[in-house]
């Protein structure tokens, strides 16, 4: 078998040269670190949008979830507005047995500590802080007005007694037209019998 040899016979500065591709260091490391920090970032950069997108669903799956229980929430809602509603109509009820009783307390202190030859004609409450009894009532005998207040100023309900006006009602009648206000005490122990009102004696 013959070998085929080939010769260049052309002059040296016509000859192609084949040179090899050659990249220098300098180049190729900042190049290689180029390349790690953007694949890096395309990791990060995927990572941080499938993270968004698994968020998005979480708050459109919640939302759904909110809807769907909107009308139980609505209806827990509705149930503690009526609650609160039943629990003021109780206060209000109970206030109402609270100013029934104390009525009670007090008609039966502004009756039981009346002098002789003396009696009520009007008593009216004023909405204030303490509370305040106007009191209008007539009597045969001037000094037993005095006696009255200081019958009252011993009753654990009442805080204090201030006589408004006293005159007589005719010359002919020696009928004493008189007025007094009492601050009701808003402590006043109103449940159970004062000791004093079990004391109280008329004049």
């Amino acid at each position: 078998m013959i070998e085929r040899i080939e010769i260049n016979l052309l002059p040296a500065e016509y000859r192609v040269h084949h040179k090899k591709f050659q990249i220098k260091r300098e180049v190729a490391y900042p190049i290689l670190v180029a390349c790690a920090i953007a694949g890096v970032l395309s990791f990060l950069t995927f990572n941080i949008q499938n993270t968004n997108r698994i968020s998005r669903n979480e708050i459109q799956s919640l939302r759904q979830n909110i809807e769907q229980n909107r009308p139980i929430q609505n209806e827990i809602n509705q149930l503690r507005n009526d609650k609160q509603t039943i629990l003021q109509k109780i206060h209000a009820l109970e206030l109402i047995n609270v100013n029934r009783e104390k009525w009670v307390r007090l008609m039966e202190e502004f009756s039981n500590r009346l002098p002789d030859y003396t009696w009520l004609v009007t008593l009216k409450e004023e909405a204030s802080t303490p509370p305040v009894i106007h009191i209008e009532g007539r009597t045969y005998s001037f000094p037993e007005v005095a006696n009255y207040m200081s019958n009252l100023k011993e009753c654990d309900y009442i805080q204090s007694v201030d006589l408004s006006e006293i005159e007589q009602t005719s010359p002919k009648e020696r009928i004493f037209k008189f007025s007094i206000s009492c601050a009701i005490n808003p402590n006043a122990y109103l449940s159970g019998n004062s000791s004093k009102s079990n004391g109280a004696v008329r004049q």
